[in-house]
């Protein structure tokens, strides 16, 4: 186990459910922190008698939860002065960064659920949804279902798992960091699409 992880592991073991949700509140806002691997870890303490499955699922779920919603508050706040501050340093202009918010208010809701499961990838649908400014009301159920079942997923898969939870995490994480570099592509292809599409019928 490396240090930092090492560290984190050790401040779940001694804090407990306070040390979960504050990790994982803090990682979901875009600290470094490795949310899987500590989800993991968790449900393995809950097959050692150490930690409560159930508290332990229902304060990952609301840790996870307040750090997408920090997220999207910080890209509503922020985000778009921010971006069109930067604009022209990230070779966009008003036009485009229009279209994006655009798009993402009609598209980009159905990923939040699922960014969960990448990582890195789900802190972009949090601040664009707030950037986007997706209705707060869907954003709050599409997070709170995605918190749940991404911290259910880990939890029960560290309990299943036992002694072997660390191998099998780094291995996910591994490929899961990949799928989410794939996906952010797919998703970047997906909206030059749907505004050339849009620019060819305006014509």
């Amino acid at each position: 186990m490396q240090g930092l992880e090492q560290y984190l592991t050790d401040i779940i073991y001694q804090f407990r459910y306070v040390g979960l949700f504050s990790l994982l509140t803090c990682g979901l806002v875009g600290i470094p922190v490795p949310d899987e691997f500590l989800m993991t870890f968790s449900g393995f303490q809950t097959s050692l008698g150490r930690m409560d499955f159930g508290k332990t699922l229902m304060v990952a779920t609301l840790g996870s939860f307040l750090g997408m919603n920090l997220s999207y508050w910080i890209g509503r706040r922020l985000g778009i002065p921010f971006l069109h501050k930067a604009a022209p340093y990230l070779h966009l202009n008003e036009k485009k960064i229009a279209r994006a918010e655009h798009w993402f208010q009609c598209y980009g809701d159905r990923l939040i659920v699922i960014g969960y499961f990448f990582p890195g990838f789900r802190h972009f649908t949090a601040y664009f949804s707030g950037m986007s400014k997706l209705s707060y009301g869907r954003y709050v159920v599409l997070a709170g279902i995605g918190a749940f079942i991404w911290a259910l997923t880990f939890i029960t898969l560290g309990r299943i798992l036992g002694e072997h939870w660390q191998k099998i995490t780094h291995i996910l994480h591994h490929y899961l960091a990949r799928s989410g570099v794939v996906l952010a592509i797919i998703v970047f292809f997906i909206y030059l699409y749907t505004a050339k599409t849009r620019q060819d019928n305006s014509c």
